[in-house]
């Protein structure tokens, strides 16, 4: 088959920008944006399962 050599291009190229896109968007996010999701496990004020529920 001809042209077969190129799809490996292709693909290190696609997952080198999407790698590089992601990295943009989490450093303009910032540290602040993630906070409320750290500490989301220790927050059980909020739900409160019934033993029955499980």
């Amino acid at each position: 088959m001809e042209g077969i050599g190129i799809f490996p291009s292709i693909s290190l190229i696609l997952f080198f920008t999407f790698f590089v896109l992601l990295v943009i968007y989490l450093i303009k996010k910032g540290k602040h944006h993630w906070d409320d999701a750290a500490n989301l496990p220790l927050n059980n004020d909020e739900i409160n399962f019934k033993e029955s529920e499980l």
